[in-house]
């Protein structure tokens, strides 16, 4: 059965995001399947890494659940304390909720993005809203370091080409040319698109309203039909109003 937004939608709130935030899960969900299903055949012995926490926007619990679903073991791995205590907190939320009880998770912490290149082989890496942390002169490292780590694996960036995104969000971004650059051969696409702008600030008593308010179930379903839409826009809206590029490789 497909994801919803509905259906996300806790996860979301476990990391303290909201309906954007799933979905985001959403939309990367249906990139990221090739991934999930050749994931899935590594059986119980599979291992997710999660090479940097975003630099904003959540946890990237999505992940978590990807490891999940395929009966992977997830590592997180971060150079900054305060983001894997933020990761685990949420992990423990999600858990409590109902979610993520069956995934085995550890947590890393780095010295340095830099280390993520001596780090033991993975079966899949995975990074949302991290690339871009890094300076210029360091990321065909990070890159190389990614695709060595593991022979399956996916990065999204912010697009640098909805410039309103960024002005919004205060992140830096990427075009998907320069992304081709870093992974050369991958497979590149546009995702994200919500019909509304990032970093939208609800209150804990509205997003806990949308778990079951009818009139925000019927806007979720709506969302859902809009995202499943995304992959036939022609790509010159794509390049304007997509969040993030992503590339996928080995896949």
């Amino acid at each position: 059965m497909p994801d919803t937004i509905k259906a996300l939608y806790p996860i979301a709130l476990a990391e303290g995001e909201g309906v954007g935030t799933a979905y985001e899960y959403v939309a990367k969900a249906r990139f990221l399947r090739p991934l999930s299903l050749k994931l899935g055949r590594s059986g119980p012995t599979g291992r997710v890494l999660v090479a940097g926490l975003p630099e904003k926007y959540g946890v990237s619990l999505d992940f978590a659940l990807l490891a999940e679903r395929s009966g992977a073991a997830l590592e997180i791995a971060d150079e900054r304390p305060e983001a894997i205590e933020r990761a685990a907190r949420a992990i423990e939320q999600a858990r409590r909720d109902g979610w993520l009880a069956h995934v085995q998770t550890s947590f890393r912490q780095l010295g340095s993005l830099d280390e993520v290149a001596s780090l033991p082989a993975q079966d899949a890496v995975v990074c949302c809203e991290v690339l871009q942390r890094l300076p210029p002169e360091r990321r065909p490292a990070f890159a190389e370091a990614l695709r060595a780590l593991a022979p399956v694996g996916a990065v999204f960036v912010p697009n640098a080409e909805n410039g309103a995104h960024l002005k919004i969000s205060g992140l830096g971004g990427f075009t998907l040319a320069e992304l081709a650059e870093l992974f050369r051969g991958a497979r590149l696409a546009y995702v994200d698109m919500p019909p509304f702008p990032p970093g939208i600030v609800r209150s804990p008593e509205q997003r806990a309203k949308a778990s079951t308010g009818a009139l925000e179930w019927l806007a979720m379903r709506a969302l859902d039909a809009y995202c499943a839409a995304e992959p036939w826009a022609p790509k010159f809206v794509k390049r304007r109003a997509a969040h993030i590029v992503c590339a996928l490789w080995g896949a």
